[in-house]
């Protein structure tokens, strides 16, 4: 064989070797990082099932789900690994904050992916889900989840006060006086079991701003109205309460809480509470023999009904490694597979309009009352300064009942200082 053919023969089986190599390589899947702070064993497990369904759907991606622990307000940690070259090319955002973030310059604009897509967002997604996923009419996030909140309240303790098991307090007034006749007294300062605190588990500055009437944002004026005489009321109202029952004694008293099976609820510590519609889900598992019903949240007096929704969505942070990755894991997720996974796995709400009348995603009556109230259920102002908001009203709240500050000082403070803020970005 001449030198020449040998080189022939030899340069042939290099590019059959190349070709099997090049076969073998399009099977291999682009690694996309998914981050979340949910470490909750049911809430993780259903997302990692979700990327599992992802991962075996297509040939191009290989999503890996990350737990990054963290606070819903605080991405510093996210911030700080996206410059490193070591962030996530999606992560679940508290989707409030997606204005926020995205004046900020964390998230990827991602209506360039849906429009290549051909999709409109906003014909899938309940309104007011897909508004907090947009600023100045692009989308930043896409929907995942939502609730809405309501008041669980144990029946044996309502039989056990003299009250009557199937009719909870409707307004501000009747809960007071029948959280006073639920409350049990060791001595004056010691407590066996609270009929309420107002503002344990989803008691927030919005539950009981909106149950007395108030509002927190003027979107003509463009202006926070915090400090409305609504919301002012249901700050006097939570520091009255803690006057009463003593605010150390209170603290003292809750902090013997726990989760799971130490829920205050579950355990008998706490008769009434307002939470949102996952903690069905915690009942069931860890206390399958608690008699409970579930009811609106008690509003002021000549009130129309009132909760507030709230939720998760998938983003892409700005400078994600694999930003088309991302898009497409988010997308599948906030999609009809991903959400009937997590609501079935979690019992929280779907946020596609298709799936708001699965009942059957759910097996329990008591989820009924909670998809009622979507229809009138309040969502958190979308604003580039929501996060920002949320802590100052927080901190208010919490001066508040300790006694630190006048419920109109403390609201007069928030404004002042978030309402700055918020003028930067019109």
């Amino acid at each position: 064989m001449s030198i020449r053919l040998r080189g022939r023969l030899l340069a042939l089986c290099l590019a059959l070797a190349m070709l099997v190599s090049v076969s073998g390589m399009v099977m291999a899947k682009e690694k996309v990082t998914f981050w979340t702070s949910h470490s909750g064993k049911v809430e993780r497990e259903s997302l990692e099932l979700i990327a599992t369904r992802f991962n075996e759907s297509q040939n191009e991606y290989e999503v890996e789900v990350t737990i990054v622990p963290g606070s819903e307000t605080d991405i510093a940690k996210l911030m700080t690994a996206v410059a490193a070259g070591t962030g996530p090319d999606v992560y679940l955002v508290d989707r409030f904050t997606t204005a926020q973030r995205a004046v900020a310059g964390a998230l990827t604009d991602l209506t360039p992916f849906v429009e290549r897509a051909g999709w409109k967002p906003e014909d899938d997604f309940l309104d007011f889900a897909i508004e907090e996923s947009t600023w100045a009419g692009k989308v930043y996030s896409l929907p995942f989840d939502t609730d809405t909140r309501g008041l669980y309240y144990r029946k044996a303790d309502f039989r056990e006060a003299g009250l009557d098991p199937e009719v909870p307090p409707a307004t501000i007034g009747e809960l007071d006086q029948v959280a006073a006749k639920l409350t049990k007294r060791i001595t004056d300062r010691r407590f066996e079991r609270f009929g309420l605190i107002p503002w344990l588990s989803q008691g927030w500055h919005y539950t009981w701003g909106w149950a007395f009437g108030g509002e927190f944002y003027d979107e003509a004026t463009r202006q926070l109205t915090c400090n409305h005489p609504a919301i002012v009321e249901s700050f006097a109202w939570q520091q009255k309460f803690a006057e009463e029952y003593s605010i150390a004694a209170i603290q003292g008293f809750a902090s013997a809480f726990g989760s799971e099976a130490q829920d205050p609820f579950i355990a008998g510590k706490i008769s009434m509470i307002i939470d949102g519609d996952w903690k069905i889900s915690g009942l069931q598992r860890f206390g399958p023999d608690v008699e409970y019903g579930v009811a609106d949240i008690p509003v002021k007096a000549g009130m129309g009904s009132t909760t507030w929704a709230g939720g998760w969505a998938l983003a892409v942070p700005r400078g994600a490694k694999n930003a088309e990755g991302g898009f497409e894991f988010a997308r599948f997720a906030a999609g009809p597979v991903g959400q009937e996974i997590y609501s079935r796995d979690t019992y929280h709400l779907p946020t596609l309009k298709a799936m708001v009348d699965r009942t059957d995603l759910f097996a329990d009556e008591a989820h009924d009352i909670f998809l009622h109230m979507l229809p009138f259920a309040r969502s958190r102002p979308a604003l580039p300064v929501g996060a920002l908001l949320w802590d100052e009203l927080t901190a208010a709240r919490d001066y508040v009942i300790n006694g630190d500050k006048a419920p109109q000082k403390a609201l007069d403070d928030v404004v002042e200082r978030v309402q700055a803020e918020l003028e930067k970005h019109f």
